[in-house]
């Protein structure tokens, strides 16, 4: 069980990971009046860099203080952090708090179902039935493109490593990996 965090109402920071690495930062605002900043809700989008100077003891913290701790506490020390997944955080000091004394509290960790964000714009949906690829922007491809390189190197060094699967799925017989590269 998690308490309630009031200050939710102010939104939530998604931190967008590959590995160990953060690729990414969004302030997830939900609309006037909810708690939800979830995709379709009218919740508000900011995206900042993995640098975001607002955000650097969270993410000081997180990264070098927290992370290593995260796996071990799950009971899968010997597993590698995942390639692609997101934690939300949300805000749970008193307002006034001077950001070096912040506290943030891990609404969510999520490596299931993890999306680009930055690729929305060819996400289906009532109000864009025909969305696709090529509406996304071509600033947001080339986020989403420094994502999949990331994501590459990382998954060649969890490999080198010589991690192997010890989940449901047998990953040992794979050989070689195909993308589809749109950029020809």
């Amino acid at each position: 069980d998690q308490r309630f965090c009031p200050r939710i109402v102010e939104g939530e920071l998604r931190y967008n990971c590959v590995g160990d690495a953060l690729v990414g930062i969004i302030h997830k605002k939900p609309a006037a009046g909810g708690i939800s900043a979830v995709g379709g809700t009218g919740s508000f989008y900011t995206y900042y860099g993995p640098d975001e100077v607002k955000f650097k003891t969270l993410s000081t913290n997180f990264l070098e203080r927290d992370l290593p701790k995260v796996m071990p506490a799950l009971g899968l020390a010997a597993e590698p952090i995942p390639l692609w997944w997101t934690t939300d955080f949300i805000l749970a000091s008193p307002v006034g708090t001077p950001s070096e004394d912040e506290k943030w509290i891990v609404g969510e960790f999520n490596c299931s179902c993890v999306g680009i964000s930055k690729c929305l714009a060819a996400y289906c949906q009532d109000a864009t039935p025909n969305a696709c690829y090529t509406d996304i922007s071509a600033e947001d491809l080339v986020e989403a493109d420094r994502y999949g390189s990331i994501m590459g190197q990382k998954a060649l060094g969890i490999l080198s490593k010589g991690f192997t699967s010890s989940g449901p799925v047998d990953v040992s017989d794979i050989t070689c990996v195909c993308a589809f590269w749109p950029f020809q």
